[in-house]
């Protein structure tokens, strides 16, 4: 009977041994959940789509027509956007989904990592919420968790995959759960950036022919079928709208400003904010260096936080994180000679990986509770000064956009309720894609702003199919003789570009 109430007790423990949550795990919940509400909280969810926006929610939109894809742009946006644009174009509907999807993606992205920094053990267990937190703290990861741009799902996708990957080389084979994340992630972050899906994986391969005890069939096997889902897509559209392969590469090379560069000050220089592209130091306000002291001492904190790996035994993952990162920030690094703040996101995912690690070592250094607490103290200090630094400049960004993409909705319901500008319509000029989502127009952008040459077939197709024309041009600038007739408008907010309209009786 002894036995029997024994062994009762004892399942009975194992029970609630099973049931009870894992810290760790309900920590990367709570940070997810918090970098949701952030989001929410601080980004502006009702502004109009940007440029590159309008060009990837256009695509598949129940109504707006489709902008010009350029060849260095790719399809899996677009396909993450369709879920709402197929259904409505109400802008805060897709922001409030995106900023939804930030929250789930940043807990799917880490969650792969649990079970990686799970058995390395002990207060490691926690490396993972502790980077996703850190990640979840820069400004632009906040600012572009509502916004359709590919860098920071890019990100998302970039951390799960090398995550599954290093699960899939160490678990008892054949660890298919793993391995099918691995080829998941890896096909829709090629969907979305073929070029830097393939350079993040670039070292993982090598890893499953160097490290020996990584030596699996598997794990590279899913790496290079998801990556032969992404480029096949590519390569497919590459023949049927570019030329070739080889043509759209060239293209896109071109278009992008593509070439051997030094990049380094470029990016220095866009990390503090607040513009969202930096094509010179000079447009982007040079450096705060207060702001920007973060990206400086990373490399220093990625060192450390390797040289602890190398002493607690999980230096194989977070060394393949970094390279990672590496790998794919090379490119922006070395080939664009501008700069976006977004730009390097998947690669800060990437690397706050070992950097919690070293602040999680930290924490955990003296030989007392009083030392330890007031290691935790510094640490948290430091953390919370980052984060009031970061918060202030995502409220600069945050302001400087919502104002300058508000002026196109304020356009946008003059155009409509003023001067009738409705459906099927063009817009020609400055700022036509922002403006044409809204209206739900055609659009043909003119980045210089100057008047169209005689003849512009994209407003000689739409006055043959009879739709609306809206011509921006510069102020000073007279129109061609095509246009002699036309109704000049003068635009609401803006000095310097005026409207035109055919006349009514067209």
């Amino acid at each position: 009977m002894a036995t029997v109430v024994d062994l009762a007790h004892g399942r009975a423990a194992v029970g609630r041994r099973l049931r009870r949550p894992d810290p760790a795990h309900t920590l990367l919940i709570a940070v997810s959940a918090a970098y949701c509400l952030l989001i929410f909280l601080r980004t502006p969810q009702s502004m109009t789509l940007t440029f590159d926006e309008v060009v990837y929610a256009s695509q598949l939109s129940v109504d707006t027509p489709a902008a010009e894809f350029a060849d260095h742009r790719a399809r899996g946006l677009p396909l993450l956007l369709a879920p709402v644009v197929m259904v409505t174009e109400w802008v805060f509907a897709l922001r409030a989904y995106l900023t939804l999807l930030s929250g789930v993606l940043m807990y799917l992205a880490f969650r792969p990592w649990l079970t990686v920094f799970g058995r390395v053990g002990g207060r490691f267990r926690y490396v993972p919420a502790v980077a996703a937190g850190g990640f979840a703290t820069l400004w632009m990861a906040v600012l572009f968790g509502t916004m359709a741009y590919p860098n920071l799902w890019l990100a998302f996708l970039l951390v799960a995959g090398v995550g599954f990957f290093c699960r899939a080389v160490v678990e008892p084979p054949p660890a298919w759960g793993p391995v099918v994340g691995v080829l998941v992630t890896f096909a829709l972050a090629s969907l979305v950036r073929p070029p830097d899906a393939l350079a993040a994986a670039g070292p993982l391969l090598v890893a499953a022919v160097l490290v020996r005890r990584w030596r699996r069939l598997w794990p590279p096997v899913a790496v290079g079928t998801g990556l032969l889902i992404g480029w096949g897509a590519w390569f497919g559209e590459a023949v049927a709208r570019f030329g070739g392969p080889l043509a759209r590469l060239r293209d896109g090379a071109e278009s992008t400003g593509s070439g051997l560069v030094n990049a380094l000050p470029a990016n220095l220089v866009a990390v503090d904010g607040p513009s969202l592209l930096c094509r010179s130091a000079s447009g982007c306000g040079g450096v705060d260096p207060v702001a920007a002291a973060w990206w400086v001492l990373l490399p220093v904190l990625v060192a450390a936080g390797l040289a602890v790996a190398a002493r607690t035994h999980w230096l194989g993952a977070g060394g393949l994180a970094t390279a990672s990162a590496v790998a794919f920030a090379v490119p922006y690094l070395l080939l664009l000679d501008y700069s976006s703040p977004r730009f390097l996101l998947p690669g800060y995912a990437l690397l706050a990986l070992p950097v919690a690690g070293l602040l999680v070592w930290f924490t955990g250094l003296g030989g007392d509770r009083s030392t330890r607490a007031l290691i935790t103290a510094v640490v948290a200090g430091a953390g919370l000064l980052h984060v009031v630094i970061q918060q202030d400049v995502l409220e600069t960004a945050a302001g400087r956009m919502e104002n300058t993409y508000g002026r196109y909705t304020r356009l946008a319901e003059f155009l409509r309720e003023e001067q009738n500008v409705r459906p099927p319509c063009l817009v020609w000029g400055q700022g036509a894609v922002p403006l044409s989502y809204p209206l739900k127009c055609h659009s043909a952008r003119e980045p210089g702003g100057q008047a169209p040459s005689e003849g512009d077939p994209a407003i000689a197709a739409a006055l043959v199919r009879g739709d609306t024309v809206l011509v921006r041009i510069r102020a000073d600038e007279d129109p061609p003789r095509f246009m002699a007739g036309w109704r000049r408008v003068e635009l609401p907010g803006n000095r310097a570009y005026v409207g035109y309209l055919p006349p009514a009786d067209r």
